[in-house]
């Protein structure tokens, strides 16, 4: 295997601009499709063969870990995609996130957990004979971007319908025997660093499984008013949420969002509205009841006025395997720092 450096932004401007000359074809079969990339890479990658299975190498920049073995279900991964014809659908890395100027200091780029038994065909060929700190860009035939799996890659050819060829660039960081673990094992070691080792989960709802794991430290160091805040009860309140490498996605603080960089001028900064329900489901913020399991329980610690409090909860309590948007990957702990402002009266 040919050892190169993962693609500069010339290299990478360069190719995509040859893409562009030709467009994706399309192909109704998988007999045309692999014509169609095998012309491709003729034109403008002479010399490069296939794998077996049927993916183009371009770039391989060696990691010196340990290898990727589909045993494990779960990878960590950082993910560029780009199209033949050089659009790119997907920025996991935050250097190419710079070299095209679409970098937001608000956005993860950093690895995300990935179940590669349950995703495309493709991204395993790529990964295969990988090790751990290693960066591969690929191209990736429109047969294999499928989640179904067959014996033979003639199989994979014949159930082809797609026209669309990609080139994905991964970075393997490492893999997860048990991604529940994992994470519960992150937030464990997050929560001895922060805040020393006598500190114990609790239950909000009764839960008993790991995967509901949940801290509440409160600080009753600026409580003004001792009267304990009840049912149907209004306040104010101010909140940041961060992930567990210090990165805020989100803050009514207007000064903490500047130093994060997700300030948008657009919205005012200023304490939202809780509203305190006999069920915990039924708490409400600027009236809707559509937020985090995880903030709702946090809330539910929240007993006075002045009263501060982190919480830090597993990612079923979040936004689970799914993740929000740019700024929070699927299966991430969340930390919320709280404090209630005033009671409304």
């Amino acid at each position: 295997m040919r050892k190169t450096a993962i693609y500069t932004l010339g290299a990478a401007a360069a190719l995509l601009l040859l893409a562009g000359c030709k467009k994706n074809n399309n192909a109704a079969t998988g007999a045309e499709a692999r014509d169609y990339i095998q012309l491709w890479m003729q034109e403008y990658h002479p010399g490069i063969s296939a794998s077996t299975d049927g993916i183009y190498v371009l770039e391989d920049e060696p990691g010196s870990g340990s290898a990727w073995t589909d045993d494990l279900d779960y990878s960590l991964l950082q993910i560029t995609i780009r199209s033949l014809n050089g659009k790119i659908t997907s920025v996991g890395h935050e250097e190419f996130a710079k070299q095209l100027g679409t970098y937001q200091e608000g956005n993860y780029y950093g690895p995300k957990v990935v179940n590669t038994a349950n995703g495309y065909a493709g991204v395993e060929s790529v990964l295969e004979g990988m090790r751990e700190g290693g960066t591969r860009t690929a191209v990736v035939p429109s047969w294999l971007l499928t989640t179904e799996r067959y014996t033979l890659p003639q199989d994979y050819i014949d159930a082809c319908t797609s026209t669309t060829h990609l080139i994905y660039t991964i970075t393997l960081s490492g893999q997860i025997e048990d991604v529940q673990k994992w994470e519960i094992s992150q937030i464990r070691n997050y929560v001895t660093a922060e805040f020393g080792g006598n500190i114990r989960p609790i239950s909000f709802n009764d839960a008993t499984s790991e995967k509901d794991l949940f801290y509440f430290i409160p600080d009753d160091s600026g409580i003004t008013n001792p009267t304990e805040i009840g049912q149907d009860i209004s306040y104010k309140l101010n909140y940041t949420g961060r992930l567990l490498n210090g990165q805020v996605f989100d803050t009514t603080i207007e000064k903490v969002a500047k130093d994060h960089g997700i300030y948008d001028k657009s919205r005012t900064y200023e304490p939202v509205t809780i509203k305190t329900a006999e069920e915990i489901d039924n708490f409400s913020l600027g009236g809707s009841t559509g937020i985090v399991t995880g903030f709702k329980g946090a809330l539910s610690q929240l007993k006075y006025e002045g009263q501060k409090g982190v919480a830090v909860f597993t990612s079923d309590l979040g936004y689970t395997s799914s993740g929000s948007g740019n700024k929070i990957p699927g299966y991430a702990p969340l930390r919320f720092d709280l404090e209630v402002v005033s009671i409304i009266e």
